[in-house]
């Protein structure tokens, strides 16, 4: 069979059903489950916001999101697929060239090109940026979703895939395939995953810039769609993978997650609060270095979380529901990722905004919270 030059993209959901351009036999799907219909679950609202430095143009958008409460989500499918390509950062193509959207549904969503393609020659068409290469006969999982190297997303975009597929994977004996980390740090949190959920399993880690073609190959949609959409069920397993369920929460163990040692999104002022810091009983902590293991001992057991908006406050996931959850932002970068986290195991969230005091692409800025401000929240959450 020779490869697919010219690829149309079209939902997973619609070949099944028969409304796709091929049949099922066409595209190589060789058995579906569903997991879950289309329904919803509901997050516990914000408990505070202090909206007072969010910048007036995203201002809008970001009411609209604290005013979900109940939130919906597609069908979710784990789809055997046979003779299908990989590309990127996970995106699918069955045999027959339909590129499959949930896979790229990140970049679809803003009229991106996903990476690993190129503009096909006729329009809304897609074609591979590098000629498939590599073919893989074992039969796979694929766990590799956009943004994999952050150490958020691939808590809840693969290490969710891996939680809720931990036995079928035992059974049928399935190799992982993840993407390949440039980052020493992020490869051993990956490795370090795949050996508390999947021991003994076999891994293969696909670089970007190749497409590979996979003999038997299981796809399962997203369980995470940015920015509000990370489906309970999988984000239960997760937790229970990594936290005994005898684990309770210690009162008075607060914590303040500091970005101090990284280059971007810091808190430009953190040096004049520590007073506060101290006044309200937190302790300063960096989770850079750190194992999985140890941030999910570090979060379950907390009281009070604070910290800046980034990737080790997707460590919520292993959080008390008793527990309170407090995000500094920069007033550029509303994404509601962490409220949703934190919001549908019942947790307390309250979200503060600083004043930007760089000019970087939305989510790398520096910002400042004014000491009254911080002060004044924390007394109204904390007491």
């Amino acid at each position: 069979m020779s490869d697919p030059i010219s690829l149309i993209v079209r939902s997973l959901e619609s070949i099944i059903d028969g409304n796709g351009l091929s049949s099922l036999e066409g595209a190589g799907i060789k058995h579906f489950d569903q997991l879950s219909p289309r329904g919803s679950y509901s997050r516990r609202p914000m408990a505070l916001v202090d909206d007072f430095h969010i910048n007036a143009e995203v201002r809008g958008i970001f009411d609209h999101y604290r005013n979900i409460s109940e939130q919906f989500y597609p069908q979710i499918n784990a789809t055997t697929l046979v003779d299908a390509y990989v590309a990127g950062q996970g995106t699918v193509v069955t045999r027959n060239g339909l590129l499959i959207e949930e896979s790229a549904i990140e970049y679809l969503a803003h009229r991106q090109v996903p990476d690993g393609f190129c503009h096909g020659q006729a329009d809304q068409t897609f074609a591979f940026a590098h000629p498939p290469s590599t073919p893989v006969e074992a039969p796979c999982i694929l766990v590799k979703r956009p943004w994999y190297r952050n150490y958020g997303h691939w808590l809840v975009d693969n290490a969710t895939i891996l939680a809720y597929f931990a036995q079928q994977i035992e059974t049928k004996q399935l190799t992982i395939m993840v993407g390949a980390n440039e980052s020493e740090i992020q490869r051993n949190i990956v490795q370090e995953t795949i050996r508390k959920i999947c021991p003994g399993a076999s891994v293969i880690e696909m670089p970007d810039n190749v497409t590979w073609r996979f003999s038997n190959l299981l796809y399962v949609t997203p369980l995470h769609r940015p920015p509000m959409i990370k489906w309970p069920p999988a984000m239960t397993k997760l937790k229970d993978a990594f936290v005994e369920s005898r684990v309770q929460m210690n009162h008075g163990e607060r914590l303040y997650l500091s970005r101090a040692d990284v280059k971007t999104r810091t808190l430009a002022n953190e040096d004049a609060l520590k007073d506060l810091f101290d006044q309200f009983g937190f302790r300063t902590v960096f989770t850079s270095g750190m194992s999985l293991a140890e941030q999910a001992q570090l979060f379950s057991s907390a009281e009070v979380i604070m910290g800046v908006k980034g990737a080790a406050l997707a460590n919520l996931v292993f959080c008390q529901p008793e527990a309170t959850a407090i995000c500094l932002s920069p007033g550029d970068f509303i994404d509601p990722f962490f409220w949703d986290v934190a919001g549908q195991i019942g947790m307390t969230y309250a979200e503060i905004f600083g004043r930007v005091v760089t000019n970087h692409p939305v989510g790398r800025n520096d910002f400042v919270i004014e000491p009254e401000r911080l002060e004044r929240a924390l007394t109204t959450l904390l007491g």
